[in-house]
């Protein structure tokens, strides 16, 4: 279908053809009309001189003529004679003939009254100066028709006694009691070429007429419905193409094209008519007259051709209306007002907003009071475009609103406000929100780029490290196993011990991060008991805690309760917070461990007093490598606490951490199961 769109070829067979087609409708509708008219002639198969209608425009012309003659012979006065005068115009009487000067003379005749005068149209030759002459010259012709004597000499069919008997023209000529004499001077003239050409038309398509009508209209309307579809499709391009004619204003090509078609018409109509007398001008003068209307008729079609397509491409390409001076001209009142608009205040614009409206609904209630109801149209079409208005701006405000929100929870992924939508400082807004919403998109994606290759570092280096630290625990658990006597030996390997202890900690806690960090752990999440997981922990810890002479208190609910975790993980979270208040705890203090059920929730609460001074924010320490002891004196990664974080996070959990001068407090909240 594309391919046939982008046909030249196909298109201009098409323009082509399409007033050809609208001719042969034309020409045999025409045949149809006509063909009652000469429907028992045509059966007959005779031509159009042997036809019933030539007939009667031969006894129309005869009898026209004795009318006059009669009229002549029977007012003899002076008012008749200047009528008479202005009809024929006679030569001298010769040889008791008078001879009117007739150029024209497609009609030739000699009458005879009862007084023996013979009147004639004919030119005076040798062969033509006596009424016997002038008789033999009427019947040498090829269509003839006299009557002599009452009796009727005619080579004409439907001229004979049997065919007008009862016509009323040759009862008006019996009663005169003249002699007539006719014939055809030429049959080629003009009078006769129009009707024949008629005549020949008709009897060459109305058999078929019906038929050819339906196929033309059919191709006709075919050709036109792929004419449409394929305006403004060309090779290569996918939109609709425009050329430089459909970017000229729609105004100026309407009245260029108007005034042309003008021009044309007149050539067409009026210059044809013009001076021109059809009675005295040839067939061949007809021929080139037809031929000058068919070339007019194509030049019209053209010019029709070229607005039609123009105005069919202009739609297609959604610029119909913006490609007019009305257009232009309204845009630019628009863009003066809205830069008017623009350099005041929201304040101003209001207010000239609103004094137009009032302004507007104000004459508007004052014609409706005086001049009828159809002003209340009016009245409630402004009030619904105003609120359609007020309407829209909410919708946008809303939409804006929507895309705030959307940047402060962080949403990176929401859609981008389209900025067509917008006018005036909303539209500012919108172009704003877009650039700050772009920027923080590709600041969150750089981030998180950023912190999975610092994640992918760090799990790479710890594997690295994992292999050869593994082997340097070995070699130092088996040289403890040796007999050493050296005292500062044996030291020296359980420096090594601790150390290769230590770090194979950290790689480990290392590793972990990462994993925690990018997701990439697999979770158990089953039914847990809160009170059994605390306990198991303790146990753990008792030993640590009574070195450092912590004192555990308690409180945890009578009822068993649970959550919805995976033990395993659970187990290190907890383990993380026991080591870190071991670690960093005031010696000789309490800590603190609560239970609590709040409504749906399980509330896990640990709290100590720290022996450092705890200058440091919640936010820093929740990052990882960060210690509460600044100073570093103490053995640990920093990561207890990010993992413990990121670890609940993962099981659905929540982790909060509260500092209170040195009262350090982690609350961990979980669903009830």
């Amino acid at each position: 279908m594309r391919k046939l769109q982008e046909s030249v070829v196909l298109k201009c067979i098409c323009y082509i053809l399409i007033p050809f087609m609208f001719l042969n409708i034309l020409i045999n509708t025409f045949s149809i009309t006509y063909y009652d008219e000469y429907k028992e002639d045509i059966e007959s198969g005779i031509t159009y001189f042997q036809t019933k209608r030539f007939a009667e425009n031969y006894f129309r012309k005869i009898y026209s003529k004795i009318n006059s003659l009669v009229i002549m012979k029977d007012y003899e006065n002076e008012k008749a004679s200047v009528i008479i005068t202005q009809v024929d115009d006679y030569e001298e009487k010769d040889n008791g003939i008078e001879y009117e000067s007739d150029s024209r003379r497609i009609y030739e005749y000699l009458i005879i009254d009862e007084e023996g005068v013979a009147h004639t149209n004919i030119a005076k030759t040798v062969n033509t100066d006596t009424v016997e002459g002038l008789k033999e010259y009427i019947k040498s012709k090829k269509y003839f028709w006299n009557f002599d004597n009452n009796e009727i000499d005619t080579n004409i069919e439907k001229m004979k006694y049997e065919n007008i008997a009862y016509s009323g023209y040759f009862e008006r000529i019996k009663e005169e009691g003249y002699t007539v004499y006719s014939c055809i001077n030429n049959e080629n003239s003009t009078e006769f070429y129009k009707y024949n050409l008629v005549y020949k038309l008709v009897s060459n398509t109305y058999e078929y007429a019906a038929v050819n009508i339906a196929i033309s209209s059919f191709l006709v309307l075919a050709m036109f419905i792929y004419i449409i579809t394929s305006i403004g499709h060309k090779k290569g391009k996918e939109e609709i193409y425009l050329n430089s004619l459909d970017n000229i204003p729609l105004e100026i090509v309407g009245a260029v094209s108007i005034i042309l078609l003008v021009i044309e018409s007149v050539f067409l109509v009026g210059g044809i008519n013009v001076g021109i007398d059809y009675t005295s001008i040839s067939s061949r003068m007809i021929d080139t007259i037809i031929s000058l209307c068919f070339v007019l008729g194509i030049v019209i079609y053209i010019t029709l051709a070229i607005i039609g397509v123009t105005i069919v491409r202009r739609i297609k390409a959604k610029v119909f209306w913006k490609n007019t001076l009305i257009y232009k001209f309204a845009k630019w009142l628009k863009r003066s007002a809205s830069d008017i608009l623009t350099d005041m205040n929201t304040t101003g614009k209001l207010v000239v907003i609103f004094g137009a409206f009032y302004i507007i609904q104000l004459v508007l209630t004052i014609k409706f009071i005086t001049d009828g109801t159809i002003y209340l149209f009016w009245l409630i079409a402004l009030w619904g475009v105003t609120l359609k208005i007020l309407i829209d701006r909410q919708n946008k405000t809303k939409k804006i609103r929507e895309k705030i929100k959307n940047m402060y929870d962080g949403n990176k992924d929401s859609a981008q406000l389209n900025e067509e939508e917008y006018r005036g400082e909303l539209k500012e807004i919108a172009i704003w929100l877009n650039d700050i919403s772009g920027g923080l998109t590709n600041a969150i994606e750089e981030a998180m780029k950023s912190e999975r290759l610092k994640t992918e570092l760090i799990t790479n280096v710890s594997h690295d490290i994992k292999t050869p630290l593994t082997s340097i625990i070995n070699y130092v658990d088996l040289m403890k196993h040796e007999n050493i006597e050296n005292e500062r030996v044996k030291e020296y390997l359980e420096v090594l011990d601790n150390k290769s202890q230590r770090l194979k900690k950290l790689t480990e806690d290392l590793i972990e991060a990462s994993k925690v960090s990018s997701g990439n752990i697999k979770l158990n999440i089953e039914k847990l008991n809160v009170k059994e997981l605390i306990k198991q922990v303790r146990g753990e810890f008792e030993d640590k805690f009574e070195e450092k002479g912590l004192e555990i208190i308690e409180s945890l609910p009578d009822t068993e309760i649970y959550i919805e975790a995976d033990s395993r993980y659970m187990f290190r979270v907890m383990e993380n917070i026991y080591v870190n208040i071991s670690k960093y705890a005031l010696e000789n203090s309490r800590v603190y461990i609560d239970v609590k059920k709040e409504n749906d929730n399980i509330k896990i609460e640990l709290k100590n007093i720290s022996k450092d001074k705890l200058n440091i924010s919640v936010d820093e320490l929740m990052q990882r490598f960060v210690r509460g002891d600044s100073a570093r004196s103490t053995e640990g990664s920093g990561l207890g606490i990010s993992i413990a974080n990121s670890l609940t996070t993962l099981q659905k959990g929540k982790f909060n951490i509260y500092l209170d001068g040195d009262l350090f407090k982690v609350v961990i909240e979980f669903k009830v199961a």
